[in-house]
């Protein structure tokens, strides 16, 4: 089930990547449990699984972003500002929620899968 897709921006490519509003919903069951970071284990398309820190911001925007892993899974996949994620969640009754992302390039014309 996809939970969100986002084109990076600068800040997405360069800093962190804050998730949109639909995604913090998701995760407001560690927010409710007093959790200020969760870790997701997220795997990418080719099967590499990523260890990503999601934490809560504290103030007017209470939007998670990822403080850890987010840098160098960019670096790695080549990342720029106007690529795609698509974000999902699978939920297996034995094992609980798995993450996938998956990457389209911005290539002006034609995206490619990465």
């Amino acid at each position: 089930m996809s939970i969100f897709t986002k084109v990076l921006t600068e800040t997405d490519v360069n800093r962190k990547l804050s998730f949109p509003e639909n995604f913090a919903q998701a995760l407001q069951a560690f927010k409710a449990k007093g959790c200020q970071a969760e870790v997701l284990l997220v795997k990418d398309d080719a099967g590499t699984l990523w260890r990503f820190v999601c934490a809560f911001r504290s103030g007017v925007s209470s939007k998670p972003v990822i403080i850890s892993g987010w840098i160098q899974f960019v670096q790695i996949k080549g990342l720029q500002e106007g690529d795609t994620i698509y974000f999902y969640r699978e939920d297996d009754v034995i094992s609980g929620a798995h993450y996938k992302i998956e990457v389209r390039r911005n290539n002006n014309s034609n995206a490619k899968k990465i």
